[in-house]
């Protein structure tokens, strides 16, 4: 079950509740998260994949990857629209030194397998490529919206 720490509801919540008790050291400059390493992908049959990857997340607004995929390296790191990815989003936020995920992906709904981070619900073609981006919680204290927001491509790797 993927499950983040905070929704961004309670996130915006907890937010204005601290701003609200005399915190004055915040930014309104959004923070910028690091994009992840992909290290492998491996084709484990019946259109299932597992891809290893390198990242580093000491953000607390770190909430998960989006994986995304093109025809081309170019269009896998820059699709048009950076909603239209699978997400996966982990528990774990407060990572400091990098770690290596595991993550599988397959386009039916079972549990993850041991050893797991995570499973992504995605279908993939052999000879595409595939690119991942870091999701962050982004809050506007104006109107006291929430929404994600998603870091620099990571590296491409080719569907085998």
């Amino acid at each position: 079950m993927n499950i983040a720490l905070f929704s961004p509801r309670q996130f915006s919540l907890l937010l204005v509740l601290v701003l609200a008790f005399g915190c004055t050291n915040y930014s309104t400059t959004a923070s910028v998260q690091a994009p992840p390493t992909l290290i492998s992908i491996t084709n484990n049959g019946n259109s299932n994949y597992t891809v290893k990857v390198r990242a580093q997340n000491p953000e607390f607004i770190f909430q998960g990857y989006r994986l995304y995929s093109g025809a081309s390296e170019n269009l896998a790191q820059n699709p048009t629209d950076l909603n239209i990815g699978a997400s996966c989003f982990l528990a774990q936020a407060t990572v400091v030194q990098p770690i290596e995920y595991t993550f599988e992906i397959d386009e039916s709904t079972n549990p993850n397998t041991t050893g797991v981070s995570c499973r992504i619900f995605a279908t993939l073609t052999p000879g595409t490529y595939i690119a991942m981006r870091t999701l962050g919680l982004a809050v506007n204290l104006q109107n006291s919206t929430s929404s994600f927001k998603v870091s620099m491509s990571s590296n491409a790797l080719i569907v085998p």
